[in-house]
Order: structure tokens, then C-alpha cells, then sequence
């Protein structure tokens, strides 16, 4: 058994984190507008081909290979794993269809500058249209949007209103800070990407919901400084915070390590995720329900934070 009994005035600190995540929040913003985010096919449409050569090659011979041959040049190429020894692997993204004879052409050319032993295997090949990445998008933000009105009314249900504003304060943080990293450094979003912001939706809840449920115990038993209330309550759970969100970044960072680009993109947004939902859990979402309660409590004043009570 862990014994860790912290006495942190997290209180002293809350302006100073309700200014970088505003900052935060403001800089993601203006990024997403500004730059955009780089959305993959799953929600652009068009087309993608991995393949794999029997030889190490490098990616920009490769790329040369391509440009030699094609017209149209809105592609992006990147070299991904591949377990074989001696082996290359190469996933081609374009926004727009490719011909179809594609790894052929590619193996011819890269013969001439190679051996005639070379061999390129088409090991994956994805076309997405128009109106079905039209539909993947629509279905990937009705998801999300589902997913925070149930969290809503559940939270609601559990605690009370104010607490499900500031779980629904800390998820907005939450994701729209991760959008942010990943529009800085444009790395892609497809249907995997979503699972993994739907995942960090249900694990920063769950952290959150800890939190509610001993600030709510805690005023319970007093009701005279919902502040101090709440700093005690976030220093009871901390240790359990800790711990379960250092456990799992452990498995993630070696899933990150270890697996492929697009398990690499799923474990980063996971990332990314744990440790912005840890920081919004201790305190984002337990100031916000501090300040709304310190300007509204009178509303609820007869309900006592406490679900049981008639």
C-alpha cells in the first residue's frame, strides 16, 4: 500500500491554470481555423495504397519513381514499418483516385534503376468516395455530439447541473486542446483518430466522476466552503489520479514504440489525451463547478448535492 497524503493548496494555483488553459484553448483555436486540420480520407475521400519491396529502398527514390509517371502530384507518401528484414514498406494518401496499374508502374521503374529481381507487393488498397466520406464525417460528429449529451445528462442525473457543466468545461478542454496539437503538427485524422477522442472522452470522464464523488461526500458531511471542500477532495484522489493515469501512459507509450504509423497516431491522440484529461480533472472541471456553485449555489440549495434527498 501506497501512503501518500498530499496537502496541496490546489486552490492558490487555479487562476494560474484557468490562464494557460485558456491560452491553450485560444491558441488551438485559431490553429484549427487558420491552419486546419489534416483530415485523411475517411472523411475527404480518395484513395490509398500501401506496398511493400523486397529491397531497402529510400522514400525519396521512391517518390522520384512516382513523380516520373504521374500527372498529378496531390499525394503524400510515407514509409511505415514493416517486420520483414531486408524489406520496405510505403503507404501512398492522395486526395483524388490514383490509376489503377499504380504498383505495377512503380515496379517497373524502380527495376531500371534496381535489379531486375525486384519485387513490389501491393499490401493494402483503400478507395473511398465523395458522398461515403461525406457520411463518415457526419457519423464521426454525431457521434461526438451524442457522446457529451449523454455525458451531460448522466452527470446531471449523478450529481447535479453544475457539476455537469464543469465535466462538459473539462471535455471541451480536453479535445479541443488534443485538435490543437494535431493541427500544429498536421498529423492526420481519420475514423481511428475519432475512436480515440471518444476514448478520451470516457477516460477523462471517469477520472472526473472519481473527483465529483468525494467532493460531493466531503460536502456532505460540510457545506460551509465549497472551495476548500473541493482542494480537499482533489488531494484525497490525487494518489489514485496519479497512479492509474501513470499506468496507463506506461502501456501506451510502449504500444506507441512499438506499433505501426497508424497505431502510432491512435496511442499519441491516447496520450495526448491522459495527460490533458488528468490536469482538466484536478482543475478544470473542479473549479469550474467551484465557481458556478460560488455564483448559482442558491439555485440548489435545497438539493444539497445529495442525489438521495427528497
Amino acid at each position: 500500500m501506497i501512503l501518500f497524503n498530499p496537502k496541496i493548496n490546489f486552490i492558490k494555483f487555479n487562476k494560474y491554470a484557468l490562464l494557460l488553459s485558456i491560452s491553450l484553448m485560444i491558441l488551438s483555436s485559431i490553429l484549427i481555423l487558420v491552419k486546419g486540420l489534416n483530415l485523411g480520407i475517411d472523411f475527404l475521400g480518395g484513395t490509398r495504397i500501401d506496398f511493400s519491396i523486397n529491397k531497402k529502398v529510400e522514400i525519396s527514390l521512391v517518390k522520384d519513381t512516382i513523380n516520373d509517371f504521374i500527372s498529378n502530384k496531390n499525394y503524400s507518401i510515407k514509409e511505415i514499418e514493416n517486420l520483414e528484414e531486408g524489406f520496405s514498406s510505403f503507404s501512398i494518401i492522395s486526395k483524388t483516385n490514383l490509376q489503377k496499374d499504380l504498383i505495377g508502374e512503380v515496379e517497373r521503374n524502380l527495376k531500371q534503376k534496381f535489379t531486375t529481381d525486384l519485387i513490389v507487393k501491393e499490401t493494402l488498397s483503400e478507395n473511398i468516395g465523395k458522398n461515403v466520406s461525406d457520411d463518415l464525417a457526419n457519423d464521426a460528429l454525431l457521434s461526438l455530439l451524442i457522446a457529451s449529451i449523454l455525458i451531460l445528462v448522466y452527470i446531471t442525473i449523478r450529481f447535479n447541473g453544475f457539476f455537469a457543466l464543469g465535466s462538459i468545461v473539462a471535455l471541451v478542454h480536453d479535445i479541443l486542446i488534443t485538435l490543437g496539437i494535431f493541427s500544429l503538427f498536421s498529423l492526420e485524422i481519420n475514423l481511428p483518430i475519432i475512436a480515440a477522442f471518444l476514448t478520451i472522452l470516457g477516460y477523462s470522464l471517469n477520472d472526473t466522476i472519481v473527483v465529483f464523488d468525494r467532493i460531493r461526500e466531503n460536502f456532505n458531511l460540510n457545506q460551509k466552503d465549497i472551495s476548500n471542500t473541493i482542494n480537499q477532495s482533489i488531494n484525497q484522489t490525487l494518489a489514485r489520479t496519479l497512479l492509474t493515469s501513470l499506468t496507463t501512459l506506461i502501456v501506451l507509450v510502449i504500444l506507441y514504440f512499438v506499433g505501426s504509423y497508424l497505431i502510432k497516431l491512435f496511442t499519441l491522440a491516447l496520450i495526448i489525451g491522459v495527460i490533458i484529461g488528468t490536469y482538466s480533472s484536478i482543475f478544470i472541471a473542479s473549479y469550474s463547478v467551484s465557481v458556478l456553485h460560488n455564483k448559482f449555489g442558491y439555485i440548489l440549495e435545497r438539493f444539497r448535492f445529495d442525489e438521495n434527498e427528497e
